[in-house]
């Protein structure tokens, strides 16, 4: 994977103290090892390993665009590779020892005090990580944070509305007076895009076909116009 970062409040100067580092050259390891995990392009039903799509509502010749990465994988990869470096996973944000209210909150992953988020899934849920990351930082269970996410056009081959590097990137630092704590965001995508092209076109053709078929004609929404579209619901996430 190819990574970009954004540093806020100085994140990656307390990274690069003795007591992060190499905590976070694993992390930039991982994920730079990592491979977009794929669905499998043949398959035209969703449910059983195939390509998710979705539909576009046009007047005339419906179009669909698909959605080929496999986000369950690319989390099950991301929960191996930290387990296998002794990373605590799940962890809870607000122990049992603690006086108060049950909040039932759990991380991602956890070493020493450096909490890790992964977030690809809806755009309003990196709210949330950013909050549990503010509450472990003022029980002072962590020192620094990390958020990872996708890129817009990888977020837009995972699904619709995903949480993405470069709204983060805009949105973030107009906290500065709510979020304390020192948070590296990661923003990830494939080096090489030609595999998921391959299986966003393969996909297409095979579902395009099967409509055929059934005496259906639709069309499919490029794959270059999806990897650079914006989400319509930007400003308003729910």
């Amino acid at each position: 994977m190819r990574l970009r970062f954004l540093d806020y409040r100085y994140a990656e100067a307390v990274l690069d103290h003795p007591s992060f580092k190499k905590s976070k050259q694993e992390i930039v390891h991982i994920l730079s090892a990592a491979a977009p995990p794929l669905l499998n392009p043949d398959e035209p039903d969703p449910k059983k390993g195939g390509v998710k799509r979705r539909g576009r509502s046009r007047i005339g010749v419906p179009r669909y665009l698909y959605l080929p990465v496999d986000q369950k994988a690319l989390n099950a990869y991301l929960d191996q590779q930290f387990k296998r470096l002794d990373w605590e996973l799940q962890p809870q944000i607000v122990g049992k020892d603690r006086a108060g209210p049950a909040t039932g909150l759990k991380g991602d992953y956890k070493k020493g005090a450096l909490q890790v988020e992964a977030q690809f899934g809806n755009m309003a849920r990196w709210y949330t990580d950013v909050f549990k990351f503010q509450l472990s930082y003022s029980l002072g269970e962590i020192d620094v944070a990390v958020l990872i996410v996708p890129t817009q056009g990888f977020a837009n081959m995972i699904d619709e509305n995903v949480a993405y590097f470069e709204r983060v990137a805009r949105e973030l630092p107009w906290a500065k007076m709510s979020l304390t704590l020192p948070i590296w965001v990661i923003g990830i995508e494939p080096d090489d895009w030609v595999p998921v092209r391959d299986c966003y076109e393969k996909a297409a053709g095979t579902f395009e076909q099967a409509r055929l078929q059934a005496g259906q004609q639709i069309g499919r929404i490029p794959f270059d116009t999806r990897l650079a579209e914006v989400p319509s619901d930007e400003e308003s996430p729910v």
